[in-house]
């Protein structure tokens, strides 16, 4: 009787969870339906501010100017890691650790300190628990993490670049491309990365304003829009992770509850037949 019991309990408790699993899956769907209708947008804001970095290298082809052509002397690097506030989305926030790792590892040999900025409190919790030097944190949360949250934090960064505290800014995400596909990436925003030119470039372009100021202003502008879009992607790739993730895991607990619905069932019947043998013995001695 304990084992029916246990099985009942254990059905029960899947019952529940399956509850939960399908309101999250449903909450995500939603959310990822109305972020999905602004993909095509998205996809073309992402080209327009990748057009920006094309059009700053061919303006600034000589230019020595830092943010266009880096530092000769790095000596501290900065990752910004998109995660998810909350797990039971995939794998979403696991490979974002799993490439901030990698990254942390390949300045950690060449002796170069790395600190962070963690969007997303899975972020956060994962930092802490590997003695990363966190350097700035915020929530993800939609209804929490604004436009100008974003903003400061990009300018703070890109500041800090400026003044030679960093050398290097990094940014690790998922990026959006279908329900089915999302990449984690790893892109190195600054410096931005001037291509040399090969054989006769002609005459330089005049700028306004002109060389530093023009390279300070479309910088900070590229850095800003670029976040602001792999947030989005972030957000995209979140919620299509949770919403699989919930569906998988709520297929899978319906086999194991008829799984134990089918031992629970076998139990009862075995108790059942040990229950008639019990009274069949019973009687067959009275007779005696």
């Amino acid at each position: 009787m304990s084992n029916i019991k246990d099985l009942g309990h254990k059905i029960k408790s899947l019952k529940n969870m399956q509850k939960v699993m399908r309101a999250m899956n449903m909450i995500s769907s939603i959310k990822l339906r109305k972020l999905y209708a602004v993909q095509d947008s998205l996809a073309l804001f992402n080209h327009s501010v990748d057009e920006i970095r094309t059009i700053i290298h061919s303006v600034l082809s000589d230019s020595h100017n830092p943010i266009a052509a880096g530092y000769q002397d790095v000596q501290r690097c900065h990752v910004i890691m998109f995660t998810a506030d909350k797990g039971l989305c995939g794998t979403h926030n696991s490979s974002v650790q799993k490439a901030v790792d990698a990254l942390m590892k390949e300045n950690s040999d060449a002796g170069i300190p790395v600190d962070v900025t963690c969007i997303g409190n899975k972020g956060v919790n994962y930092c802490k628990r590997k003695e990363y030097t966190i350097f700035q944190q915020a929530e993800i949360n939609e209804r929490v993490f604004s436009v100008e949250q974003l903003r400061t934090i990009s300018s703070t960064i890109f500041n800090r670049y400026a003044d030679n505290e960093i050398q290097k800014v990094y940014v690790v995400s998922n990026m959006f491309y279908s329900t089915l596909r999302h990449e984690t990436v790893t892109l190195q925003l600054l410096p931005l990365f001037i291509q040399e030119r090969k054989g006769d470039t002609g005459p330089g372009m005049i700028t306004e304003p002109e060389g530093d100021d023009f390279v300070l202003s479309a910088g900070k502008l590229y850095f800003f829009y670029k976040l602001r879009s792999i947030l989005l992607n972030s957000y995209l790739s979140e919620h299509s992770s949770r919403m699989t993730a919930m569906e998988n895991a709520t297929n899978n607990s319906e086999d194991l509850i008829n799984k134990y619905i089918a031992m629970e069932n076998h139990a009862r019947q075995a108790a059942i037949t040990d229950e008639l043998i019990e009274i069949v013995s019973g009687k067959e001695a009275l007779k005696k």
